[in-house]
């Protein structure tokens, strides 16, 4: 073989090496991430429900249907909206079987940061003024911005994200309101939130 061979061959099995290493490490942090994502998400739902107790069963894609002691308490339901300053918002909307906002967590923003991301729970409380609201007990013209004639809080600097979540849960409420029925009549499977998730959520004060 010739000498200035060598140094090729060892390159090529030096980046096989690499790239196999590289390959493993994406899958384990993949699965790593699908994890934390759930149980990011157990995590949310039991802020939400603010019950430790609550049994949940998840009726249809990203709705889920709460319960304690066999009667059905409220549901909670991924909801978007596309008005947010950078695109869409995510989020989780609770709601008891009143029609009333148990609570409201997001899920994923592409908002500014010291800026739009006052949606966070971890950032501001801003997002719990929803609680108890309901499409009853506030006026349709009070579903919005201060700023706008409403009864909600706007951002500084970031009117438009506020609009848009509060904009947001108000359809969530409508549709909610559409759906209740159908949904107070469909079972489908328990959700196994773990008991150090519930520990989690009780130790964060929900």
């Amino acid at each position: 073989m010739n000498s200035h061979k060598k140094p090729v061959i060892t390159f090529v099995v030096l980046a096989s090496f690499c790239g196999l290493l590289v390959s493993v490490s994406n899958l384990m942090s993949r699965d790593k991430i699908v994890e934390n994502q759930i149980r990011f998400e157990q995590k949310q739902l039991i802020e939400i429900a603010n019950d430790t107790k609550v049994e949940f069963l998840e009726i249809a894609p990203g709705v889920h249907q709460l319960s304690s002691g066999g009667e059905i308490t409220g549901y909670v339901f991924k909801q978007s909206t596309d008005k947010g300053y950078n695109g869409n918002i995510t989020f989780w909307l609770g709601v008891d079987t009143r029609g009333e906002v148990l609570g409201v967590r997001i899920i994923s923003h592409k908002e500014t940061p010291g800026l739009g991301d006052k949606i966070e729970t971890g950032v501001s409380d801003w997002i719990h003024s929803f609680v108890g609201k309901s499409l009853e007990n506030t006026k349709e013209a009070k579903w919005a911005v201060k700023k706008d004639g409403g009864v909600f809080d706007q951002f500084s600097g970031a009117t438009i994200t506020a609009r848009a979540v509060v904009e947001g849960v108000k359809t969530g409420l409508e549709r909610f309101e559409n759906k209740s029925t159908v949904w107070a009549t469909t079972t489908e499977s328990a959700i196994n939130v773990p008991p150090e998730t519930t520990q989690r959520g009780e130790k964060d004060g929900n």
